[in-house]
């Protein structure tokens, strides 16, 4: 079952120095179950794409198609944590803004905050949090909502290598522990290929679809062991290849 399809889409920039088209009739299929990473040159737009798979922009052309019911969460860039609420009032804040059942959330919210290690934390500012756990609470405030797809966009990108590495590892376990699908953003091929099961690499703007892979490496292995894999280099060599072509 697909749970999102982006048909056709493009989208156009509108400024005072006239128009610039970032993505050109751009074709993906979210599948239910699947983790698909989004890379591309700087510049390519993958944020924007990944805004109109949130619904957050409209696409100059083309459609979003998806079934009733499904539900998206988007974890932006940066955690936006708000300092002057504790963590469970963080990650509970959709609950407010849809207005649904608090004290459900509140549960939910407690329950993932305990099986992922942030327990002891829930009254606790964002400030008394490493980077890593910032990420663990922004992502759990996401499945608060019980999406069926999650939205990342370049979520490991604020931390430093050792933490990155740390952080997908437990980004994985989590989306795959609550048995969520994915679509993330990143910059990094080699994080991309150790983290996702479908890579879709995007051209220099306007963005296109360049190439899909399908990466053949242990899913039940974390990020991390998956580097080490044999076969790993090959894709990285591959879509590395791939992409100085598609920037030239």
């Amino acid at each position: 079952m697909k749970l999102l399809e982006l048909v056709d889409i493009s989208y156009i920039y509108h400024s005072l120095d006239g128009e610039t088209e970032a993505i050109k009739e751009v074709n993906i299929g979210v599948e239910e179950g699947g983790f698909t990473a989004i890379v591309g040159p700087s510049g390519s737009g993958k944020t924007t794409l990944l805004k109109i798979m949130a619904g957050l922009i409209k696409p100059s052309k083309g459609n979003v198609v998806k079934p009733d019911g499904v539900r998206i969460s988007y974890m932006p860039q940066h955690d936006q944590l708000f300092e002057w609420r504790n963590i469970l009032k963080n990650v509970t804040i959709s609950a407010e803004i849809e207005k649904t059942d608090k004290k459900a959330a509140a549960d939910y919210a407690e329950e993932l905050l305990d099986k992922y290690g942030l327990g002891e934390f829930k009254k606790k500012r964002p400030s008394a949090l490493s980077g890593g756990m910032r990420q663990r609470a922004a992502l759990i405030r996401t499945l608060v909502s019980k999406p069926q797809l999650t939205l990342l966009d370049e979520p490991f990108s604020a931390l430093d290598f050792q933490t990155r590495l740390y952080v997908s590892d437990d980004v994985w376990k989590i989306l795959s522990s609550e048995k969520k699908s994915c679509v993330m953003v990143t910059h990094d091929i080699s994080e991309a290929i150790s983290i996702a099961d479908t890579v879709v690499l995007l051209t220099k703007r306007p963005a296109t679809v360049k190439a899909v892979y399908k990466i053949g490496l242990d899913r039940t292995a974390p990020p991390t062991v998956r580097r080490e894999q044999p076969g790993f280099s090959e894709y990285f060599k591959t879509i590395f290849s791939d992409m100085e072509v598609g920037d030239e």
